[in-house]
């Protein structure tokens, strides 16, 4: 079952499963000449074995009970497949008859009736009517659409231009596997901004603290290193991460009303730039280096991304910051791109003893 922005998630995943049944999942169809005919020529040529992958996903999870989360490439190809049963639908005067059965109809006036007692602005025959309107099924089911215009975020941030990107909240990384291979081999990290190569940096850190030994670094004597020890540990970290990659990493920068820990930059576009700030949880400037130290870093220059690490030594620390990440998110259109992260560096337990 997939995860849809919906409360009809039954109704929605069978009626989806049951047209790919149908229309592509039968003896007579060639899986191919369905992509061939639904999705970009570059996108069939070039990853035609991954299409075929991910619209047999997208039929498998659309008829089991566990919750499946779409990526780039399942939202591209779905909403495709949608686009491509509403023209059928168009054409078809039979379509109805043919691509919803008995199932379809019982789930469809359930979720109807449900619309109907819940909100009680239309008929539960206006809302089953909505249901069979193919047309309409993007607006239920997908957050936003930004995947149908890929290319022109791309050329324009080619171009340096990234004012849509920024204004709408756009990720452009998040789109990445939907380029063309040729583009795609550019970026060898498979990140397009430098705000995806630095998340992937703290992925990285995070899986080799919980599956290794890293956490040790940050522990003397039994004792959490200081803010400053932290610091030196992750430069030398970013520096071997980045190593060969055009990326300027400048420690302690002076910018705007003080210093910020680091500042990372692309040799080839110094446009983009991305802030590092980092706080040990049980600091009493935690919330301070948040809302107003590093706030203003970003509102007096021209940085548009930030990450605030915090460092976590214990139990308790650790629940402290998972409630101030819950806190302090989206509170105005500069923190918008602050990323908070936790930096875990809680002892491990051998694991012969957990």
């Amino acid at each position: 079952m997939i995860l849809f922005e919906t409360c009809h998630q039954n109704a929605y995943n069978y009626v989806l499963h049951h047209f790919l049944k149908i229309e592509i999942f039968n003896e007579e169809t060639d899986i191919g000449d369905i992509i061939e005919e639904i999705l970009p020529k570059y996108l069939y040529r070039e990853q035609y074995h991954k299409c075929v992958k991910t619209i047999e996903e997208l039929y498998y999870w659309t008829g089991d009970t566990f919750y499946h989360q779409m990526n780039a490439i399942h939202e591209f190809v779905l909403y495709r497949f949608i686009d491509y049963m509403a023209d059928l639908q168009k054409e078809l005067p039979k379509f109805n008859q043919i691509y919803f059965d008995e199932r379809c109809h019982l789930l469809i006036k359930e979720a109807s009736l449900t619309e109907f007692k819940e909100c009680c602005e239309l008929t539960i025959e206006e809302y089953e009517s909505c249901f069979y309107d193919v047309f309409v099924y993007p607006d239920y089911l997908f957050t936003d659409t930004d995947f149908l215009f890929i290319d022109s975020l791309y050329n324009n941030r080619k171009l340096r231009n990234t004012i849509i990107e920024e204004r709408l909240g756009i990720n452009i990384d998040y789109y990445f596997e939907l380029l063309p291979l040729d583009i795609q081999e550019q970026y060898k990290t498979k990140h397009i901004t430098l705000t995806g190569e630095v998340s992937s940096m703290l992925k990285y850190i995070e899986e080799r603290i919980k599956h290794g030994n890293l956490y040790k670094l940050f522990w003397e004597n039994d004792i959490p290193v200081k803010e400053e020890r932290i610091q030196l540990i992750l430069e030398n970290i970013m520096d071997a991460y980045f190593y060969n990659q055009e990326v300027e990493i400048t420690r302690e920068a002076v910018l705007g009303n003080g210093r910020v820990d680091f500042k990372l930059y692309k040799n080839i576009n110094e446009d983009e730039k991305v802030l590092v700030e980092i706080k040990r949880a049980s600091s009493s400037y935690l919330k301070k280096g948040y809302e107003k130290q590093l706030t203003d870093y970003m509102l007096s220059t021209k940085y548009k991304n930030a990450f605030y690490l915090i460092a976590c030594f214990t139990d308790d620390e650790y629940d402290k910051s998972m409630r101030f990440i819950r806190e302090h998110v989206y509170t105005d259109t500069v923190q918008l791109y602050i990323n908070i992260s936790i930096l875990d560096v809680r002892k491990r337990k051998p694991a012969s003893l957990s």
